[in-house]
């Protein structure tokens, strides 16, 4: 495949990704909403019984884009094997002063895989856009692909 055909199948997965990720989002929403509803109804509002079936809600929601996210990681990351090709920048040989290795001698796919698990490994996921996007030597390491971090980021908020 020609970098343009990766770059087009990549974003047909962040897309279908996001996609994905929107509906489990309103499901939960329309879900948290009706539970909230039926509490008031029988006025139970304010009760642990409430906090107890929103709280295995927002699990079942964290895990169900935990699941779409290991699932686009394993797609990208084949896509990236089939498409493997290493690029180095003009003038660049690795050396910046990252959170993360930084070698240009490794393949783009690899180079992907180290910088996400690298931000993913957060607890905190809007901590890891912020910084992700504060972060100059990803987007020159990267290149094209800083932009499929980026979108893998916004999933997980």
């Amino acid at each position: 495949m020609t970098e343009e055909e990766v770059k087009k199948a990549e974003e047909r997965l962040i897309k279908e990704a996001n996609r994905k990720s929107a509906v489990e989002r309103r499901e939960y929403e329309r879900k948290e909403y009706e539970e909230r509803c039926r509490a008031s109804e029988r006025r139970t509002a304010r009760s642990s019984i409430l906090t107890d079936i929103l709280e295995a809600l927002k699990t079942d929601f964290n895990d169900k884009i935990d699941e779409i996210q290991n699932e686009l990681n394993e797609k990208l990351e084949d896509l990236y094997s089939r498409n493997d090709v290493a690029e180095t920048p003009p003038g660049g040989s690795g050396g910046e002063d990252a959170p993360y290795e930084v070698d240009y001698s490794l393949p783009m796919r690899e180079r992907y895989v180290t910088v996400r698990d690298y931000y993913l490994a957060y607890e905190d996921k809007e901590e890891a856009l912020s910084d992700f996007l504060a972060d100059t030597v990803a987007k020159d390491y990267l290149g094209p692909y800083y932009t499929y971090v980026h979108q893998l980021l916004l999933t997980m908020i």
